[in-house]
């Protein structure tokens, strides 16, 4: 194994970390809590190329999914698939992918790690209210109104500090990944 490829696999396993650490601070609030859980998937898509990024979250999933309390508020297991809130389990990966060939494309600067982010954002909550409406059978506004609109001012303070973040980090991760 190169270097390279071994500093990418360190830095995968700490945002990894991170991602467990950050769905543990949790506000609770009726049906869907507000958790620190995108903000890590910003800075794993901001940080990783995406296929790496998409592989953290899967890893990510398939740990909590065997059982591992990795999900907010300590939860595990395919229960957690199949409830209210799975659909913004089921959007993780999917924001990796967006967030990340948003900035494969447009590069990692200030404004392309804004707009990747908040558009990742907007895919993780309407793919999450969406899940809400034959599962709570919600109609869409009131999904939206449940699962969107009360998470989108979090949303982009999440975001702000994610590119602050980033942009800190990424100069320390090329020099890392060009070693």
């Amino acid at each position: 194994m190169n270097n390279q490829r071994l500093h990418l696999l360190v830095l995968s396993g700490i945002l990894l970390a991170t991602m467990i650490v950050c769905s543990q601070i949790t506000i609770p609030l009726p049906i869907v809590p507000l958790t620190m859980q995108t903000f890590a998937i910003g800075l794993v898509a901001s940080l990783l190329p995406v296929i790496d990024s998409f592989t953290v979250l899967c890893i990510y999933l398939i740990m909590g999914a065997v059982g591992l309390p990795v999900f907010a508020g300590f939860s595990g297991g395919l229960a957690v698939f199949t409830g209210p809130t799975a659909g913004y389990l089921y959007s993780f990966p999917i924001m990796c992918i967006v967030i990340g060939a948003i900035l494969k494309y447009w590069g990692k600067n200030y404004l392309s790690l804004l707009t990747a982010n908040i558009i990742g954002m907007f895919v993780g909550l309407i793919m999450g209210s969406l899940w809400m409406i034959p599962n709570l059978h919600l109609s869409l506004k009131a999904a939206l109104m449940t699962g969107t609109i009360p998470f989108i001012i979090p949303g982009i303070i999440k975001v702000l500090l994610v590119v602050v973040i980033a942009q800190r980090l990424q100069g320390v991760v090329q020099k890392q990944l060009a070693k």
